[in-house]
């Protein structure tokens, strides 16, 4: 007689691979199921009778939500998931919330934990919500003292974890009248953008505006087009927003809404049994938000056969994401060398450099020892580099000299592969250029005699041959804009300047090597080979 074997004997014969490719898959299935089921509850509309869920401006809440996403061009597709939501009174009556403090119960530390840092520019104006928002309204030249109340809708944490696709700030004059929404927006690459909507209307409920868009969001869409927001205040009662993205040509291509769905929650009134029930039936929304992302992008690729656009370089309106530590280590190299040719030039220079992605206001002045006040032959006393995004590490280690890097970066025709800025930027490579030929020139002049120490020598060697051989470039246009994919290798060429050198030399691995501890050129080239690996495996996804 035939026996039935259960599926747990069966999980052994299956490799690690098939087993994750079992399970993703299951989840996808899950997910589908989850929004067939979701999208019978009924999205609200502008018609739609207006609820109140008890919002309150002036005591930071927890807030039952729903997310939906409708895509319309150039297919459709739509999907409804739960999301659990703060409403935080960022500035209310002269007072600015912080964050609870160390004596309050474990359960509202992990669900109402918002520090600075996780917003706006990342913590660079003060160690609170309030400065943050006072310094980039400043930054955009509106006076923080016409808005005495700031409301912000975020996502909750969980257990210190968040994933917040975007946050909506709200300002008020003094009056409670709404006057702002910032509009915070997060992509999967640890970007942001900032967009300030200006109600232009006095008094009503409901606030509409519409901006040009600039960055990258989705892998299904270019960064062309506009959004319209329309949001109801939330001193209404009530949580409801919507952000119709337009193609080029005005045409809606994606709406999405957030929407709240139950009475808001006043974390301090409830009780340890009320906490631990929120926690487990609302917990899970927070760690599947990016999962489900990543799911509903699998399944618009593979199913839908989307147009996949890769990520570009952020442009300067944008925040960088935050540089990882290798990328960290690799910029102190950078100055150092910059250091290095400047202290042997034989002109008077000064150099600025800006670093994107490392919570840095202020550049970092490079100038050669003798005068930094020198005027040069074009009239310029100083030179400006400004790093726009830490990918720009990633790259120059690719290159036999930074002059070569920056031709290609700060000249490339295509701005979507621009990771630095330079107002003047053939000054600043010829500059650079005219600075590694004295080098090279002094290296292969000078004989002196070094002794290696054995291991980093025996290093450099594996180093030298598991290094890549090949510049790293951008995506752009190729596999980009499908238009633009024939002059790829045209655009290329012409960028991209030759150096005439009999075997390739490179300039940073030299210094590295000649000017450096043991320790730190260990850690040089560990850091070099291991964002080369992250790379070549976040390429299978678009790029990092």
């Amino acid at each position: 007689m035939a026996t039935t074997t259960p599926f747990y004997y069966l999980c052994p014969t299956l490799s690690p691979v098939q087993l994750l490719a079992t399970c993703f898959f299951l989840c996808i299935a899950i997910n589908i199921a989850l929004s067939r089921r979701r999208s019978y509850t009924k999205i609200p509309t502008q018609n739609s009778p207006v609820t109140h869920h008890g919002v309150l401006l002036d005591k930071p809440q927890i807030i039952k939500c729903n997310i939906s996403h409708c895509r319309l061009l150039p297919k459709t597709h739509q999907f409804t998931y739960s999301y659990l939501s703060l409403g935080i009174p960022v500035k209310s009556s002269g007072s600015s919330w912080e964050s609870y403090p160390s004596t309050t119960r474990w359960w509202l530390r992990c669900l109402l934990n918002v520090p600075a840092e996780a917003h706006l520019n990342r913590g660079i104006y003060g160690k609170t919500l309030a400065e943050n928002v006072d310094g980039y309204l400043k930054q955009n030249g509106l006076d923080s003292s016409q808005y005495p109340y700031v409301y912000l809708v975020t996502s909750a944490t969980f257990f210190g974890y968040s994933f917040n696709p975007a946050s909506f700030w709200y300002l008020y004059s003094e009056n409670r009248q709404l006057m702002h929404v910032i509009a915070e927006v997060n992509n999967t690459f640890g970007e942001r953008r900032m967009y300030i909507f200006s109600n232009t209307e006095e008094g009503g409920k409901q606030f509409k505006q519409i901006r040009d868009k600039d960055f990258h969001v989705s892998p299904f869409s270019s960064r062309k087009g506009s959004y319209v927001l329309s949001t109801a205040d939330p001193a209404s009662g009530n949580i409801a927003i919507t952000t119709t993205l337009r193609s080029s040509k005005c045409h809606p291509k994606l709406i999405a809404r957030w929407w709240s769905i139950a009475p808001a929650i006043d974390p301090t009134a409830l009780s340890t049994l009320d906490c631990l029930s929120l926690l487990i039936m609302w917990g899970w929304t927070v760690l599947l938000t990016f999962p489900r992302i990543l799911i509903q992008a699998f399944l618009l690729a593979q199913v839908r056969k989307l147009q996949i656009w890769y990520r570009p370089e952020p442009r300067e309106s944008s925040v960088a994401r935050q540089a990882t530590r290798s990328e960290a280590f690799l910029a102190s190299i950078l100055i150092r060398y910059l250091r290095f040719l400047l202290d042997s030039a034989p002109r008077r220079l000064c150099l600025s450099v800006g670093h994107g992605g490392m919570n840095q206001e202020e550049a970092l002045y490079i100038h050669t020892p003798l005068d930094m006040r020198l005027v040069h032959d074009d009239g310029r006393s100083e030179l400006h580099l400004r790093i726009t995004t830490p990918q720009f590490y990633r790259q120059m280690v690719t290159y036999e000299s930074i002059a070569g890097y920056l031709s290609y970066t700060l000249l490339h025709p295509y701005s979507e592969n621009h990771t630095a800025r330079s107002e003047h930027a053939e000054s600043l490579i010829a500059t650079i250029q005219e600075l590694e030929a004295v080098s090279r020139y002094r290296k292969a002049t000078e004989r002196h005699v070094r002794f290696w120490a054995p291991l980093p020598g025996i290093c450099w060697v594996i180093y030298s041959l598991l290094r890549s051989k090949k510049p790293s470039r951008g995506s752009y246009p190729d596999p980009g804009l499908p238009s633009a994919r024939v002059s790829s290798k045209v655009a290329e060429i012409s960028v991209i300047p030759r150096e005439h050198t009999i075997e390739k030399t490179y300039l940073l691995d030299d210094f590295v090597r000649n000017h450096c501890s043991c320790l730190v050129q260990l850690q040089y080239m560990g850091a070099s080979i291991g964002l080369q690996c992250r790379a070549w495996f976040m390429a299978v996804v678009g790029g990092e």
